[in-house]
């Protein structure tokens, strides 16, 4: 993960961090302190090596992901609902921690730094969530996915009025039918686009594959597993976006769909030029991949509780998907302008 933080940050913004930052060593088996959404803390994993744990588990038990350096911790306060996570050192670790405050505040006055920063992020975790999924058997991933969804429209509390306005000025509606395949893995993405109607799956293959086959239309040697779905609100094409990559996805659609899709030749420039825009743009990013991530790991960990219909609620237990009153306040402001963006390109929407 190093070699994101060392490009996508320039000197000023890691000078910046060093300078308002501490340096701390954790000792082998020593824990950082608890990282929720109310310690604001954020640790940057300099040297060593550390791993998340349960937070009930002994000292002895295995960890359920490893950080090392260039890896990202404690940034959960872009979630929806309250996290609580345990960092244990597996060796001599050294981290560079900063008040996220501090880190809110500098956003506010340098829309670069919070553009490349929250840019960094969203790779970070995105990279971090494939080296988990393979540990994950489908269903807990498609979960974990259909659990974040019901916060995917809080991309849109993030952008301004006249960011959507341009989106829709940029893009152009598509319509795709029931069981389309719309990208096939390894291909390139030519646009960025928002689900309007309907839903699509997300597939890999389960074994070994050859992408530049399966980019030319080739059957592939292994069963598809679906890992995900997405629906109205969500954003197809952000990992490949971000890594400027080959597709990792077959696309297919479910049932019929629409899509507003953004020209990335277009979407480029206007980060480039736009750094407001910018940074509003790539913090709802960053706030859906630790949405995701946060889910993922929730779900491997078996720590936070399902709730079943039927079961009475424990006030003291946090629960799957559950969202804080800010979040649901949010999240309600991001529906409404979803749905006002559904009407400026006149699609109708389900009675």
């Amino acid at each position: 993960m190093t070699e994101i933080i060392l490009r996508e940050l320039n000197r000023s913004d890691i000078d910046w961090m060093t300078l308002v930052g501490q340096k701390v060593e954790i000792a082998p088996g020593a824990r950082l302190p608890t990282v929720d959404t109310h310690s604001g803390r954020f640790y940057l994993v300099l040297e060593g090596q550390l791993e998340l744990i349960s937070p009930d588990s002994d000292r002895s038990h295995p960890g359920i992901v490893t950080y090392s350096s260039g890896d990202v911790v404690g940034f959960f306060f872009l979630l929806s609902s309250p996290s609580s996570a345990v960092f244990q050192a597996l060796e001599k670790s050294l981290v560079l921690t900063i008040d996220c405050q501090l880190l809110l505040e500098e956003f506010e006055q340098d829309a670069g730094f919070s553009a490349r920063f929250y840019r960094a992020i969203a790779m970070l975790f995105t990279r971090k969530q494939w080296q988990i999924a393979s540990r994950l058997p489908e269903a807990t991933v498609t979960e974990s996915h259909s659990i974040m969804t019901k916060t995917s429209f809080s991309m849109f509390s993030c952008l301004h009025d006249s960011d959507i306005c341009w989106m829709t000025s940029a893009g152009k509606v598509k319509e795709l039918k029931a069981d389309e395949i719309y990208v096939r893995e390894g291909q390139s993405l030519e646009t960025l686009d928002i689900v309007l109607k309907g839903n699509l799956l997300l597939l890999v293959c389960g074994g070994k594959h050859n992408a530049l086959s399966l980019a030319f239309g080739a059957p592939p040697s292994s069963q598809l597993r679906n890992i995900a779905k997405a629906q109205p609100g969500d954003i197809l094409g952000a990992t490949t976006f971000l890594e400027m990559s080959p597709n990792l996805y077959l696309i297919k659609t479910a049932q019929d769909t629409k899509l507003l899709s953004v020209p990335i030749a277009l979407l480029i420039p206007k980060l480039q030029t736009d750094l407001g825009f910018a940074a509003r743009f790539y913090q709802a990013l960053a706030s859906i991949t630790t949405e995701q991530l946060y889910q993922m790991i929730s779900r491997l960990a078996g720590s936070v509780p399902s709730y079943e219909p039927g079961c009475s609620l424990c006030d003291q237990s946090a629960y799957q998907g559950e969202l804080s009153l800010s979040a649901l306040q949010e999240l309600s402001i991001a529906r409404t302008k979803f749905h006002w963006l559904l009407r400026q390109l006149g699609i109708k929407e389900r009675t």
